[in-house]
């Protein structure tokens, strides 16, 4: 039998979602925690990686089992899971469904603080110093649409680089800019490097032409450093 799982986290201590061999990913805390609970070896399948220091409000991962548990008893796992890792929903799917494979599209969000972070709040925004909002305002349109992504991430052999953007919009609220994607899918640090690339824009030390300039060139070292990991999130995943 074939389950889907909807998992939130905290990534700040954690060197992403995928197991690793030089740190300790989200995904080996999981499996681990499973193993306790069902005394089994169950293997997850994630929807996509997430970075070190990156968050998730709802990523996505399936998994197979013999068993046959009610859902209430799956989500036991959180018994055996640190806080800052939670199985929020677990359902029966049909053999073919893959996280990853089956995924339509995704939406991300960029956290950017109007003040100073506190020790509170810090690993969940970042804050940039005479950052002017103004004209990241109108460059992000320029990401919506189909466009070659391969200057806005790193390389990945045999990974596409032509990515749909289907929106991107800016949330304020008292404390925060609030920069959300939605797109059918992401490379490794896309997000984190438009953004790099948005605040030089909002610190005036890049033009917004730049944006197009990186499309026709797949030039990388045109965009703005990559934006650190702490403010962006995972947020919802459309199958």
């Amino acid at each position: 039998m074939r389950y889907m799982a909807v998992v939130s986290y905290d990534g700040s201590v954690y060197n992403g979602f995928q197991r690793q061999n030089n740190g300790l990913g989200i995904q080996e805390v999981i499996e681990k925690a499973f193993r306790n609970m069902t005394q089994t070896e169950i293997k997850i399948h994630s929807a996509g990686r997430t970075d070190k220091g990156v968050h998730a409000i709802g990523q996505v991962f399936h998994f197979d089992s013999t068993l046959n548990m009610e859902t209430s008893d799956w989500l036991r796992i959180n018994d055996r899971l640190p806080l800052d890792i939670r199985i929020k929903k677990i359902k029966r799917v049909k053999p073919d469904f893959h996280a990853r494979h089956s995924a339509k599209s995704k939406i991300y969000k960029y956290v950017i603080a109007k003040n100073p972070s506190t020790v509170f709040s810090k690993n969940y925004e970042v804050y940039i110093r005479n950052l002017n909002i103004e004209p990241m305002k109108t460059a992000i349109y320029d990401f919506v649409g189909t466009h070659d992504f391969k200057g806005f991430s790193q390389f990945v052999k045999d990974k596409p680089t032509i990515k749909t953007i289907y929106q991107v919009s800016i949330k304020e609220s008292k404390k925060h800019y609030t920069f959300v994607f939605h797109g059918n899918s992401f490379l490794k640090y896309m997000v984190r490097s438009m953004m790099g690339t948005l605040i030089q824009i909002g610190l005036g030390k890049k033009d917004p032409s730049v944006i197009k300039q990186i499309y026709d060139t797949n030039d990388r070292s045109l965009a703005g450093k990559t934006a650190e990991a702490r403010g962006l999130f995972l947020v919802k995943i459309f199958y």
